[in-house]
């Protein structure tokens, strides 16, 4: 079965990533993402990652930091990532409610956004932006304030 797997550019998965996604591609169909960390280890970039790891799990919304895994068969049913200049990563998480599942390994992206605006700016504009955009505004406007 033929998967696809999503990572940003400046992030850098866990040692025995491979491992652990082999299994995964033998064992299950479902798609998965993976925890959440930062390159740096203050407490501000702890507590980030906390909250983004807390949210996937209680509502199955990892974002495209997190990294997705699933099988193409999956992926093209749902209609894959919209083509929107930001939130396409929510979009399709949201398709995936309850076929998403954490995997045992890490993603540690890169906090220079958050340490360039600050945690607390940066998140909140992120949840902002969020917000909005569950409120019905496009993705086209909110990424002109992004």
């Amino acid at each position: 079965t033929p998967w696809v797997m999503v990572v940003h550019g400046d992030t850098v998965l866990s040692q025995g990533w491979t491992d652990v996604v082999r299994n995964h591609l033998r064992t299950s169909q479902n798609a998965a993402y993976f925890r959440l960390a930062f390159d740096t280890n203050s407490a501000a970039a702890r507590r980030t990652a906390g909250w983004a790891n807390l949210r996937s799990r209680l509502f199955h919304l990892p974002y495209g930091d997190q990294g997705l895994l699933l099988p193409m068969a999956l992926y093209t049913r749902v209609g894959g990532f919209a083509d929107v200049p930001l939130m396409e990563d929510v979009a399709l998480v949201r398709k995936l409610r309850g076929q998403l599942c954490e995997l045992p390994i890490t993603a540690t992206t890169s906090a220079s956004k958050y340490e360039a605006e600050g945690y607390l700016k940066r998140g909140s504009k992120n949840l902002l932006t969020l917000t909005k955009y569950f409120l019905g505004v496009s993705p086209e406007t909110l990424s002109k304030r992004y």
